[in-house]
């Protein structure tokens, strides 16, 4: 007996919204700061086993993360297309709210706060030569420029694809066997930028798979059974990619590098990223009904915030506190740095959040891209004693401001009383 449609459709959203979770949280893995002018190229030749697991969560399910999140949201974005009454318009504008305005918020501070700190030392600012490179840094125009905005870049082409749905809907429905291909061969062999209306063609063959599954109502459920097989699939690759970039295979590389083709980019992320989306997508539903859907139902709000500004919040903690104390990269404690980032960009991006709520709850709305919203608030009662405590805060500040120029304004009083009686002449 089949299962009721409504039931199946309330699976389909926590399991999405898992995803996202589990997704977002791996992509962060890819940008953890070590303080390193340049990448880390990860290898199999040194470095212990730290550095063997900080390769394998970065090669592995890092780069797989960006793929079936695109996925996730072509089909989602096809859903809402199909839908009876369902307004073009009214999807763009949602998504422009909830994707482009957080992202022009965060790459602008980001970029502010870089602003300062160039004062003192080199930034990625310091590449910016036109307008259009300083413009790239905070809209991503033309390019994906490297710097501490560069993870934005993803939401960018998000936002390309979705202004691009209707026409991807229609294709895909009718000559998906001609467009799929057409996108992955794109996908597969362009890899400068140079398209300019989408920077990285990954996110758009991946929406334009995430479509074809809305269109055919393919079920997402039918290859669960094989998750053993497609996480050794995915070991198996990204161990590939790893051993690659330790020396071996050279002679493929330097034929492919021949040919202006990049061996990895190619061949060896396109297997890696195939077999772990369908990894981590098939490995969800044992974590469904528990715990860990419990704390995903609960931070899922806050996890676009974690997103956006995780590279940020963690360059300021790492140079801030956790440098001057651990060391950097070279230091034993760099893994505990790097495994404990995601969680840690959470836990900022909820403190942020609530922050900006109890001070001003419409920037918390733009921030999360309208995941926090102003309904989202405490009652009246709360709202009260948030009142009352921002009025005790001032007081208290305004006491500390208090006592602590009192000195300064009883001498300048003194010191205007002296002064007119001189003018006036008394003593």
């Amino acid at each position: 007996m089949s299962e009721p449609v409504s039931q199946i459709e309330q699976e389909t959203r926590q399991r999405i919204a898992m995803a996202r979770m589990f997704c977002v949280l791996f992509m962060i893995f890819v940008h953890v700061p070590d303080g390193q002018p340049s990448a880390v190229l990860y290898t199999l030749n040194d470095g212990g086993f730290a550095a063997f697991l900080e390769g394998f969560l970065v090669e592995g399910p890092g780069r797989a993360s960006a793929a079936l999140l695109s996925v996730v949201s072509g089909y989602l974005a096809a859903t809402t297309l199909l839908k009876a009454g369902s307004s073009v318009w009214l999807l763009y504008k949602r998504r422009f709210i909830s994707i482009i305005v957080p992202m022009i918020i965060w790459a602008g501070l980001t970029c502010l706060i870089y602003l300062l700190a160039s004062r003192y030392r080199p930034t990625f600012l310091d590449d910016a030569h036109t307008l259009l490179d300083q413009l790239n840094f905070v809209l991503f125009l033309t390019a994906m420029p490297d710097g501490a905005t560069m993870h934005l870049g993803f939401l960018r082409d998000l936002f390309v694809c979705v202004l691009l749905s209707p026409l991807l809907l229609v294709a895909v429905q009718r000559v998906a066997w001609i467009i799929l291909p057409l996108l992955g061969l794109l996908y597969l062999f362009e890899h400068d930028q140079s398209t300019v209306i989408i920077l990285r063609p990954l996110v758009l063959f991946a929406f334009s798979v995430g479509i074809y599954l809305a269109t055919r109502k393919v079920s997402l459920n039918a290859l669960d059974r094989f998750w053993p097989l497609f996480t050794g699939l995915s070991i198996a690759a990204t161990m590939a990619i790893l051993l690659v970039n330790s020396g071996v295979a050279r002679e493929t590389v330097q034929l492919f590098a021949a040919r202006n083709m990049e061996f990895d980019e190619v061949v060896l992320y396109p297997i890696g990223r195939l077999f772990g989306s369908l990894a981590i997508w098939t490995l969800l539903p044992m974590m469904l009904g528990g715990r860990l859907q419990a704390w995903t139902t609960r931070f899922t709000p806050y996890l676009f915030a974690a997103f956006c500004s995780h590279y940020l919040m963690l360059t300021l903690v790492f140079h801030a506190l956790w440098s001057p104390v651990f060391g950097g990269r070279d230091s034993g404690m760099f893994v505990v740095w790097f495994l404990a980032a995601p969680v840690m960009s959470m836990a900022i991006a909820v403190v942020l959040v609530n922050m900006t709520l109890r001070v001003y709850a419409p920037l918390a709305t733009l921030l999360t891209g309208g995941r926090m919203s102003v309904a989202s608030s405490p009652s009246p009662i709360g709202e009260r004693r948030r009142q009352g405590l921002a009025l005790g805060l001032w007081l208290a500040i305004a006491r500390v401001f208090d006592s602590l120029t009192r000195p300064v304004t009883s001498l300048l009083r003194n010191w205007l009383e002296a002064s007119r009686r001189l003018l006036l002449g008394r003593r």
